[in-house]
This record gives C-alpha cells, sequence and structure tokens, in this order.
C-alpha cells in the first residue's frame, strides 16, 4: 500500500475535510495552531479516506497530524483562507526528490498586503511571519503600500530591473491597452524577457536566500502585486532549494491561474465595452495569468548558466551543497 499522505480542502468558513490516498482502519487527527505548541487530539475516525470536521481554529492558522497506526503525516491548508486575498499560500506539504516533504508554515507567498485588515490582519498575525520580501517597484508600492504589521519585518527590493524599468505590475499594460495607447512592446514578449532574466544577479533573490540561510528569520512571506509573477519565480527557487522536482515547482506556479479566475474574470467583465477584438481579449487574458512558458524561461535560464541547480545556489547565493544539505533537514520533514 502506499505510504499516507493526504490534501485538506476548506468547504466553507467553518468546514474542513482531508481526503486521504487509501481507506484507514482506525486513526486520530491532532491539532495545533502554531508551530511551536503541543498538539491537541481533535477527533478519532475509523475505516475511511475522508474525514471532515469543523474549523477548530477558524481565527488561526491550524496544523493537523494525522495518524493511523505506524504512519503519520503532518497536513495544513495550501490557500490560506483570507477573505481580502485569492493568492495567499503555504509552499509546505510538496514532496521533494528523496520523498521527504517541506515543512509548512515556515514559506508563504501572496498578493501584496494593501488590504490586509480586519479579520485578515489579525489571521496574518497568526501565521508566525517574520520577514516580508515585497518585490514591488517603489512606483507600486506607493500606489498600494503594503499594511504595516507589528514584530514583522518589511523588506522592499525590486524583483525585477527590465532595460531600467522595474515596474512589472501588468495593469499598467492592460490600461494601456484599453485606452488605445501604443505600445511598443507585447507584454507577453516583456513577461518572457523578464523570466529570462529574474533569476540571475538579482538582489532581491540575494536577500530571500540571505534570511533562508538562518532558519530563525522563518516564517517568510514573498510578495509582489498579484503574486504571480516575480513571487512565482521566488517560490519557485525556494522550492529547488529544498529538493523539489521541476514538475511539482511549475505545478505550484500555475496555481496563480486557479486562484486568481474569479478576480480576472471579474477584471475581463469590467473591461468587456472596452476590448475591441480577439487579439486584444486574450492579450490580456494572458498577462492577468501565468504560463508555463514563462516559468520554463526562467528555468531554462538556469540550465543554459549552469550545470546544476546546485551549482546555481552556491554561484548566485553562497549556499554551497554542505550548507544547503543541512537546510533541507531542517526545513524538511
Amino acid at each position: 500500500m502506499e505510504n499516507l499522505k493526504g490534501e485538506i480542502i476548506r468547504e466553507n468558513e467553518d468546514d474542513i475535510v482531508i481526503h486521504l490516498n487509501h481507506i484507514c482502519k482506525s486513526g486520530k487527527i491532532f491539532y495545533k495552531d502554531n508551530l511551536d505548541s503541543k498538539d491537541i487530539c481533535l477527533m478519532d475516525f475509523i475505516n475511511t479516506d475522508i474525514i471532515k470536521f469543523k474549523d477548530p481554529k477558524p481565527k488561526n492558522r491550524t496544523f493537523y497530524k494525522v495518524v493511523s497506526g505506524d504512519e503519520e503525516i503532518t497536513l495544513a491548508e495550501r490557500i490560506v483562507p483570507l477573505k481580502n486575498f485569492s493568492n495567499f499560500r503555504d509552499l509546505g506539504g510538496y514532496e521533494t526528490k528523496d520523498r521527504r516533504n517541506v515543512k509548512w508554515g515556515l514559506f508563504y507567498r501572496s498578493e501584496d498586503l494593501s488590504n490586509l485588515k480586519g479579520e485578515d490582519l489579525k489571521y496574518f498575525e497568526s501565521l508566525g511571519i517574520r520577514y516580508v520580501l515585497d518585490y514591488r517597484s517603489r512606483d507600486e508600492v506607493f500606489k498600494n503600500p503594503d499594511v504595516e504589521v507589528k514584530s514583522v519585518k518589511n523588506i522592499n527590493i525590486s524583483g525585477m530591473n527590465l532595460g531600467g524599468n522595474d515596474n512589472l505590475d501588468m495593469t499598467t499594460y492592460v490600461e494601456g491597452i484599453l485606452s488605445g495607447n501604443k505600445i511598443d512592446i507585447n507584454p507577453e514578449e516583456l513577461l518572457k524577457q523578464a523570466y529570462k532574466n529574474m533569476p540571475l544577479d538579482n538582489l532581491a533573490y540575494k536577500e530571500l536566500f540571505k534570511l533562508f540561510k538562518n532558519p530563525k528569520n522563518t516564517a517568510i512571506l514573498q510578495h509582489c502585486t498579484a503574486g504571480k509573477d516575480r513571487t512565482g519565480v521566488g517560490a519557485a527557487l525556494i522550492l529547488l532549494a529544498l529538493n523539489v522536482d521541476e514538475e511539482t515547482v511549475i505545478k505550484d506556479y500555475l496555481e496563480s491561474n486557479d486562484n486568481r479566475e474569479g478576480l480576472n474574470k471579474k477584471i475581463m467583465e469590467a473591461c468587456k465595452d472596452y476590448i475591441k477584438d480577439e487579439k486584444t481579449k486574450q492579450m490580456i487574458e494572458g498577462i492577468l495569468g501565468v504560463k508555463e512558458s514563462f516559468i520554463k524561461a526562467s528555468l531554462n535560464s538556469i540550465k543554459e548558466k549552469y550545470r546544476t541547480y546546485e551549482e546555481y545556489f552556491e554561484a548566485e547565493y553562497d549556499l554551497g551543497k554542505e550548507e544547503l544539505n543541512k537546510l533541507r533537514d531542517t526545513y524538511l520533514n
């Protein structure tokens, strides 16, 4: 029988479901509301692979442990359930090439924090985030500044510099297309070039790995405007450093399309009276989402310059094989 695996799905504000990969004759579920607290028994279960229960701590980030016989797994929600966010998620739980798993609650990714307020702010404070890496340009930050959170250090370093332009907020190009302004470069081509450049000699990611090298700096959140491009590359680099395979890295990257689907539909609906043809429609849809070809441009850029990802991490971030393995032992289960 395959080793026990599982996924957590939130059905609504109150109800959570754990889907296991095989039926367990019996077992227990434990939970805790922060990484350092003790496990609390939530419930017993018998002869099932689907377990439904009420959220025991709806105002806090919660981590779960499923124990059945001599099998044990730790689970958490991939998407952090904030009301004003669509793409705020945890990089934990992904399986590595050596069959370990990234620990939950250490590395987060999201869109910008300008809408962080009310219940969302209280929930955010339960995440234990110590550092926020904001990859936006100064103009983007000025337009929609992050909400400051006590005990959280915010570091703003642009994640992109493309011909002197470090603004990769695609809404700028959408507005230009809709207003009929002449655009000198196809936004999709701009994105592809940006993705090629981002992994190499990038000060923002150097800061990310400076924090990554010391586990005392976690939890770390990285974000840009939509949490899909600059953040997508940063998240990919963290997963690759933790020995997650490329297929899984790409899968995580593409999840932005599902998470932002509702929001992007609203944007397209608001724009429909200004969209004059199918070509314009497809162009806007393309830059509001993400494409596999984009992230592959980043991965290929690394592989064209370096023989291995390990060589890349050592050359770009002074992260040698021995130190990298020690960090994997710390960040993986």
